[in-house]
């Protein structure tokens, strides 16, 4: 059943992506001459797998996966550059790069990436990813948010306003 959806999820995708590519949106800041190079950069930056792999708690573009031990995670990428306490349970921060730990079960439960440099917008998203579940203001962290459910997952973006850039990529448990 599970492949079903995302052969179903998969299809609806590259109709979604095909209709925003026919379309012509452009990125009009950028001069004629390179928008298709900046687009392809940033196609190749967030890509279906972003949806398909976080339905198992695999976060791609971090290549981590929720559910790791704060040893574990230690293990792998050695002592954080930071580390701290975030709405009540502990954080490890490496580089862009950050685990969200459940004090509880010592396991991560969320992933966030700082993807700015990349400078996506809506549109981006919604051509590689479709549009999203839910788009909304997040009054508590003063942020846009753009949410992908993922049965047990949530994959979502934070830029500062609607119109801005994306700041953060997310993957969290519910």
């Amino acid at each position: 059943m599970k492949v079903l959806k995302i052969v179903y999820l998969s299809c609806i995708v590259l109709i979604l992506v095909a209709c925003g590519r026919a379309s012509g949106e452009t990125d009009e800041t950028v001069p004629e001459g390179q928008q298709s190079l900046i687009l392809s950069q940033k196609e190749s930056f967030v890509s279906f797998d972003w949806i398909e792999e976080g339905y198992t708690g695999l976060f791609v573009p971090a290549n981590s996966k929720l559910g790791q031990a704060t040893a574990s995670i230690i293990d792998i990428y050695g002592e954080p550059d930071e580390r701290g306490s975030y709405e009540g349970g502990d954080f490890l921060t490496y580089g862009k790069k950050t685990f969200f730990i459940n004090p509880d079960t010592g396991k991560s439960v969320a992933i966030a990436l700082d993807i700015s440099e990349h400078r996506l917008t809506e549109q981006d998203l919604k051509r590689a990813l479709g549009t999203p579940d839910h788009s909304e203001l997040n009054e508590m962290d003063n942020f846009w948010m753009y949410l992908y459910n993922l049965d047990d997952f949530e994959l979502m973006f934070e830029a500062e306003t609607k119109e801005a850039i994306i700041k953060f990529v997310w993957l969290r448990e519910k």
